[in-house]
């Protein structure tokens, strides 16, 4: 009796989804296509074939790669690049003498910024703590060490004007 019961339920489910998903009216008629739409899709037919010779001219154009000359290795000359010859022109050359060798400045060897320490105040005073060569040095605004003045002390930078030529640099934490 299960086998019974079991087969009739599973019949009415196939029907009962069968009812479900069937369409509740019938599939409209397609549109019919009228003489001006045909006129128009005959007229595009040439811009469709002008379309299909430029997208071949353009493959044909791809497939064609230009030959990329072989360069010749020389471990020797790294990074040197080789220039074109500059084609010789009638005219002659002028001889111009060079100007006198004028000695440069040395660089100038800036301390670097290590620190810069506050103390507990409630105006705070900020002091830059230096390292010059082997040494330590700290100093505040308006301070100098050697040819160095210190102009402004920032959070996390410290202005420093070099007295001998008056130029500033200003220096951060690193």
């Amino acid at each position: 009796m299960q086998r019974l019961t079991s087969a009739l339920v599973l019949g009415g489910g196939v029907l009962l989804m069968s009812y479900i998903n069937a369409p509740a009216a019938p599939r409209p008629a397609p549109p019919r296509v009228t003489p001006a739409e045909v006129a128009a899709i005959n007229a595009m037919v040439s811009v469709a074939e002008d379309v299909a010779q430029e997208t071949e001219r353009l493959r044909a154009r791809l497939l064609v790669t230009p030959a990329v000359p072989v360069a010749g290795r020389d471990p020797f000359s790294f990074g040197n690049v080789r220039r074109p010859e500059r084609p010789v022109s009638g005219t002659p050359e002028v001889d111009v003498e060079a100007p006198a060798a004028v000695d440069a400045a040395p660089a100038i060897a800036w301390p670097s910024l290590v620190a810069v320490l506050t103390d507990g105040a409630i105006t705070p005073t900020r002091t830059a703590v230096f390292g010059i060569g082997d040494g330590v040095e700290m100093l505040k605004v308006g301070e100098t060490t050697g040819a160095f003045l210190v102009r402004d002390v920032g959070a996390t930078f410290v202005d420093v004007v070099y007295v001998d030529t008056l130029t500033i640099k200003r220096l951060s934490i690193r």
